[in-house]
């Protein structure tokens, strides 16, 4: 059995990086923004300025997901690095700007993203 966290810390990062677009996209929308489907959504997160940092989020559950599928099993430490890159994306870093300190601001103003990181928490020990 195993009881690493990173295959529940994969699932608590999709459901947090689909909290944290919704949040962008009402923010973007409050704005004036007009966002008419989802295809533009979509083209808006893989390209706006606006959502690039949340791309950093998508690379990391991607590589989690590579890195779970490979065979022969991936080893625990690189499971462990994954985990501490996790860690650090979502609150290793005060520069302005960075993925850390968007967080920081959206867990202040979204309660559902708040209980999001307080489940995280759990599962970066």
């Amino acid at each position: 059995m195993n009881d690493h966290p990173l295959p529940a810390l994969r699932n608590q990062l999709l459901s947090l990086h689909k909290l944290l677009m919704n949040a962008e996209r009402a923010a973007y929308e409050k704005e004036g923004n007009v966002i008419e489907s989802p295809m533009q959504f979509l083209q808006l997160l893989m390209e706006h300025e606006r959502f690039a940092w949340l791309r950093q989020l998508s690379q990391l559950v991607v590589m989690m997901d590579e890195t779970m599928e490979e065979k022969p099993p991936v080893t625990e430490e690189r499971k462990d690095a994954l985990v501490a890159e996790a860690k650090h994306l979502l609150m290793g870093s005060d520069e302005p700007g960075s993925f850390a300190v968007r967080y920081a601001k959206a867990r202040e103003h979204e309660a559902a993203v708040a209980a999001a990181h307080a489940e995280i928490s759990k599962s970066l020990g």
